[in-house]
């Protein structure tokens, strides 16, 4: 993944008919024919990255928070949490490898240690929680009985209060490095605001948490536990919720479009609507019933969650390819 950067000028004057010095509106000529921004390349990889990479350290932070403060039957249920948060990342080095184009590339990020690099600490977070992730889930896996033999007595030597903590901090990086990463290019839509990140950060535990309640839904839970799970996850919607109003304002004319044109219904159906608004009102609605309605409606909330996550990332990062044609945000970004 590379920033768009700005292409060298030609040699030739400007001329009004050509376009030349600055131009107004999306889609016009650049400097000298040339476009401000080039239109990135990055591929579907890119944003299904993101996604599953957020949901697994989503997942991983619920169900250590369960670990931490919650009752037997919430640390019994949402330990299944740490099964997802070590799924989830499994197809993240091969997507990432992929966009790339050549494995060497994924290996040769992790020859040197670069903090300030959004990339260089995407990828060695990345290889940092996956490892951290599975020997939780290893031990919880000795813990109900479907590890044995000598791997069963090696987790219990892993301290798990010190994995839940590192694989934590760990994870809300692996969440919100995305956005990052998308703001340090010259893309109006990713770079005009710095919540970019805090918008990645908080779908991340909001589908992550979400991932957890569906599979404690489908497990027939405690209804107390469900309802611990949904609070968590109605918290991260709203959070999601305010660093997102956050971040159209601060874009600006910048997030046309993504708030506009044909992204609009993706991000305002899908990411708004279906993906925050609707499981919220589906939760609150799940607190005047029981049993089989219960987890139905807890059901159909965490997968729009999910779905509104990934519809989310989707519609950010097609509509930024947009954004990069627009001229007269481009001006203004580099103004800034």
């Amino acid at each position: 993944m590379k920033e768009a950067n700005h292409p060298p000028p030609s040699q030739e004057s400007p001329s009004p008919a050509r376009g030349g010095g600055q131009c107004g509106g999306t889609g016009g000529g650049g400097y000298y024919d040339n476009p401000i921004v080039r239109r990135p390349v990055w591929t579907w990889e890119v944003p299904a990255y993101f996604w599953l990479g957020g949901m697994g350290a989503g997942a991983f932070v619920t169900a250590s928070l369960a670990q931490t403060l919650g009752s037997a039957d919430d640390r019994r249920t949402a330990a299944d949490g740490f099964y997802l948060a070590a799924a989830a990342p499994v197809p993240c080095a091969p997507l990432l490898i992929g966009d790339l184009g050549r494995p060497a590339r994924f290996h040769h990020m992790l020859r040197i240690f670069k903090p300030l690099s959004p990339m260089n600490l995407g990828a060695w977070t990345l290889t940092a929680f996956t490892p951290l992730a599975f020997a939780r889930a290893a031990s919880h896996a000795a813990d109900t009985g479907l590890l044995h033999g000598p791997l069963r007595g090696l987790t219990r030597l892993l301290p798990r209060r010190l994995t839940e903590l590192a694989g934590s901090l760990l994870g809300l990086t692996l969440a919100g490095y995305s956005g990052v990463l998308l703001g340090a290019t010259n893309v109006p839509l990713w770079a005009k605001s710095k919540l970019l990140g805090g918008v990645f950060m908080a779908s991340a535990l909001s589908s992550g948490s979400a991932a957890v309640t569906l599979q404690a839904a489908r497990r027939g839970s405690p209804e107390a536990t469900l309802h611990r799970l949904a609070t968590i996850e109605s918290a991260a919607s709203l959070g999601e919720m305010a660093v997102i109003t956050g971040y159209l304002m601060q874009s600006g004319k910048a997030a046309r479009p993504l708030t506009t044109g044909r992204f609009a219904a993706p991000f305002w159906l899908g990411a708004v609507g279906i993906g925050a608004l609707l499981p919220l009102l589906l939760h609150r609605f799940a607190t005047r019933h029981h049993g089989r309605t219960l987890r139905s409606l807890s059901t159909a909330a965490a997968l729009c969650s999910m779905a509104g996550s990934l519809a989310l990332r989707w519609s950010i990062f097609e509509a930024g390819k947009v954004s990069s044609e627009d001229q007269s945000a481009s001006f203004e970004l580099s103004k800034a």
